[in-house]
């Protein structure tokens, strides 16, 4: 009734009429194009639910889909969508477990394998299945020749030459295949080379004589493959595992994840029939490639992986450290050295240190290079394979004033003459007075030897002494015994400065190398040489002045001498008499004549500027007048391109003092009296000057107030200033602005009249700030000059305002008390103190 059942189900599963992939599920003939992937979860679902309605299990149908050409790997994942649909997850795992037996049986899913590999790296042979795919089956490969012919296996079956045919041949449960005209041959048990011979034998015999004849040919191979049973025992994942009739022991035990913690690598035995068919030691494969350990698999077959006997452990320095199973037979320490790889470049071969382990303890053994072909490992046992010693045994080391410093090999017999031969010689500064020879003494400290080198080059010598182990020789060369030596050359040269001394250098020597004379350069030349003392300073001289003259092409007059210069010499070339470069000052503003004029004189003034420029405007403003002066300190200065290096040097000196000086102003802020005076009268009544003095720090000029009136009208005084180059003279026009600023409500400008005062300017910006500070109000003039508010007792005298001015009133972080408030705080005061001298006075009564 049951095998009613699933007959009627299969019909049913034929007619369907499912959308996509599905609707051929198990329809027709040829099943081989189904992909089980391409169909959707609601596909699954109703699969599943015809199944359950049918009453029977995917199981029961695997015979029949696989006999219609599906393949096992894509039945298997059908099932493990079945199973995930069923447990409510969105696709099935790749081992599923079946129930219907006692030990767990896995279905392949060779397209998702995903286990936790729990296996030690250290020990050999585990990267066989460290990679989930290393030995995964391959569908794909060719059919060999020697594959046993199974139930359920489709062969291929073509025909070609003066008859043709093809059919896909399914093997039945009675081991045979139907053939067309010729009947059914029986192929089960059979390899394929003798399945071949047997149909094409019978097709001759009938309705195919072509094939006994040559004129056609035949060719049979293995379309699909049949699924097989095996059973996995002392693996990661022991079971009952279905896979291809292709599939190998390496391929079913990498499904199973390898062996065990405790399994063997080399004693895996294959049950076939419940008797032993053959053991398998991966060793040989691993070692050796050998293909007869990874034997093809039959249905039923059993793999068991026993605990392994005995294991060995290498460290240190071989190729592959790890741990190294014992097979039981009799292999010596080179085999397993053999599967550690060998030693690797560092290792000391000489000895091995073995660790062994008896019923009791650990004991210590040392195994010689001669013992290892002869020494049997035993379990347990940890080998430990050292490092070379990081010495020498036979080096010299050469450096200094040869032609090849280096690293040499000690010979027996070398001495000193040899070792510098090997180096090519001594180089032509070589000192031979003294070389010095590092040696080692017997307790491996250091000693020198001093060697007369000229002695030891020559032939018999005692000094060419025989060489040792780690001797170190250095020779000193003349140039590194030698002081550096210089001379400097200082004055109208275009390039000055310091020089490398050589011997026999001559003062016009000297010149060339400087690049010649400037223009300016005079003939006078002073050479400043050091004084020579004996035992001690007999007088205060310390430096002797030679004179000479050189003309401007270097050449020297009659009874001029051109010096040999000597070390640490000093030049001097002057300018010419009375010579200077010309001075140009500018004037702007209120002339008739604005521009730049050359300085006539070395002490021409303001007023003499002023008249070459034809005189004031009616504009002008003479109390706001100023000069801006360049802050180098330097009589000419050019453009950048042709500013000397020591102009430079300058610029830069006083670049990094600007910044010198704003650091240290910012530094004073935070010291402790700075502090104190702040808290006292303010932070913010420095704020103002601060400010102007990093304006000022900032520019590379500062201004000098003037009062251009008064110089035009008394020229030459003392107010008349004497002008440098790059002066500028500015005179304002007239600015009958008043500017307000600092603490005000509301800082603002307003226009100048005679008798102005502070208080009115402040009252103009609506009145002082809670933060101004009003005793301490300054003015600042149009020509820079500034004048703050003078106190004598309780009277203050604020300056005078003049056109173009700024009234400023510094400014606090505290808030100024109102008068009112001051005024009882300080009445308060008053009465307590006249209250304690009551008390006092009523008290000595």
């Amino acid at each position: 009734m049951k095998w009613i059942k699933i007959a009627l189900f299969s019909l049913s599963i034929f007619a369907m009429s499912i959308q996509s992939n599905a609707q051929n599920l198990l329809s027709g003939k040829d099943l081989s194009t189904i992909k089980v992937d391409a169909l959707t979860d609601a596909e699954i679902a109703q699969i599943q639910a015809q199944l359950k309605q049918a009453g029977v299990s995917i199981d029961m149908v695997e015979s029949q889909a696989i006999a219609k050409g599906m393949s096992p790997a894509e039945f298997a994942k059908l099932k493990a969508r079945l199973s995930g649909a069923k447990s409510g997850t969105k696709s099935g795992s790749p081992l599923t477990k079946k129930t219907v037996s006692k030990k767990p049986t896995y279905e392949i899913d060779s397209t998702r394998k995903t286990f936790e590999n729990k296996i030690n790296p250290l020990i050999y042979g585990s990267e066989l299945f460290a990679n989930e795919n290393g030995f995964g089956e391959n569908q794909n490969i060719a059919t060999p020749m020697n594959y046993e012919v199974g139930t359920n296996d489709v062969l291929k079956l073509v025909v070609y030459g003066v008859q043709e045919y093809s059919s896909d041949l399914d093997v039945s449960k009675e081991g045979t295949v139907l053939i067309e005209n010729v009947g059914r041959v029986k192929v089960a048990g059979l390899t394929i080379e003798a399945a071949t011979t047997r149909i094409r034998q019978q097709m001759a015999n009938t309705a195919y004589p072509s094939l006994r004849t040559g004129e056609s040919k035949l060719a049979l191979t293995v379309g699909d493959t049949r699924t097989i049973q095996v059973t996995i025992i002392g693996a990661q994942r022991s079971g009952n595992y279905n896979v291809s009739s292709l599939s190998t022991i390496l391929n079913a035990l990498t499904e199973a994840g390898g062996p065990n913690e405790i399994g063997s690598y080399r004693n895996i035995e294959l049950i076939r029939n419940n008797k032993l068919y053959k053991k398998i030691d991966l060793y040989a494969f691993m070692q050796n490639g050998d293909q007869s350990q990874n034997m093809g698999l039959k249905d039923r077959d059993v793999i068991r992986v026993p605990a392994y006997k005995g294991r060995v452990e290498i460290k240190g320095q071989v190729k592959r450290p790890g741990i190294f199973e014992i097979n039981g037979t009799a292999e010596n320490f080179n085999q397993f050295l053999q599967y550690a790889g060998g030693f690797d470049d560092t290792a000391y071969t000489a000895w091995v240190k073995v660790i062994q382990k008896n019923d009791k303890e650990k004991s210590v053994k040392d195994l010689s290079a001669k013992e290892f072909a002869s020494y049997q490992p035993q379990g347990g046992d940890i080998i430990q394979v050292s490092k070379i010693l990081d010495r020498f045994q036979n080096r010299v080391k050469l450096s200094g004033a040869v032609f090849r410093p280096d690293v040499y090999e000690l010979t027996e017999g070398m001495r000193i003459s040899d070792l510098i031969q090997k180096a090519d010689g001594l180089k032509e500064d070589a000192y031979l007075g003294r070389a010095q020879l590092i040696r080692l003494k017997p307790n491996l400290l250091k000693e020198l030897v001093s060697i007369n080198l000229g002695k030891a080059l020559q032939k018999g010598s005692e000094e060419n002494i025989y060489l040792q182990r780690e001797d170190e020789l250095y020779i000193n060369s003349i140039v590194d015994l030698r002081d550096s030596l210089t001379v400097d050359l200082l004055g109208e040269v275009r390039s000055q400065g310091r020089f490398n001394y050589v011997d026999s250098m001559t003062v016009k020597d000297l010149i060339l190398m400087a690049g010649g004379f400037k223009y300016e350069a005079s003939k006078q030349v002073e050479v400043a040489r050091l004084v020579k003392f004996g035992d001690k300073v007999t007088d205060n001289q310390v430096a002797t002045i030679l004179k000479t003259e050189v003309n401007g092409d270097l050449s020297f007059n009659p009874g001029q001498e051109n010096f040999v210069l000597q070390p640490m010499d000093v030049v001097t070339i002057t300018k010419k008499v009375g010579y200077t470069n010309p001075e140009v000052v500018s004037i702007t503003g209120q002339v008739q004549s604005v521009g730049k004029y050359t300085l006539s004189t070395r002490v021409e003034r303001v007023s003499d500027i002023v008249k070459r420029a034809g005189g004031l405007i009616g504009q002008a403003y003479g109390e706001g007048a100023y000069i801006k002066r360049s802050r180098y300190n330097i009589d000419t200065l050019r453009s950048d391109e042709s500013k000397t290096s020591v102009e430079q040097a300058y610029i830069r000196k006083f670049k990094a003092q600007q910044l010198s000086a704003k650091a240290e102003i910012k530094n004073s802020l935070n010291e402790e009296d700075v502090l104190v005076d702040a808290q006292k009268q303010g932070k913010k009544n420095l704020k103002d000057t601060l400010d102007i003095l990093y304006k000022e720090l900032e520019n590379d000029y500062y201004q000098i107030a003037i009062d251009i009136n008064k110089i035009m009208d008394k020229p030459g005084s003392e107010l008349d200033l004497v002008l440098r180059d790059k002066d500028e003279i500015v005179i304002p026009k007239t600015d009958n602005r008043v500017k307000i600023s600092g603490g005000v409500l509301r800082p603002t400008n307003i226009v100048y009249r005679d008798g102005l005062t502070i208080g009115e300017c402040i009252s103009s910006a609506g009145g002082i700030s809670e933060y101004a500070r009003r005793g301490r109000a300054y003015v600042i003039y149009a020509n820079g000059k500034s004048k703050r508010t003078m106190h004598f007792g309780l009277f203050r005298i604020n300056p005078t305002i003049k056109p173009g001015a700024e009234v400023v009133l510094p400014e606090t972080d505290v808030k100024k008390d109102k008068p009112l408030t001051s005024i009882i705080q300080f009445t308060t005061v008053l009465a307590q103190i006249g209250s304690v001298l009551a008390t006092l006075a009523i008290l000595n009564r």
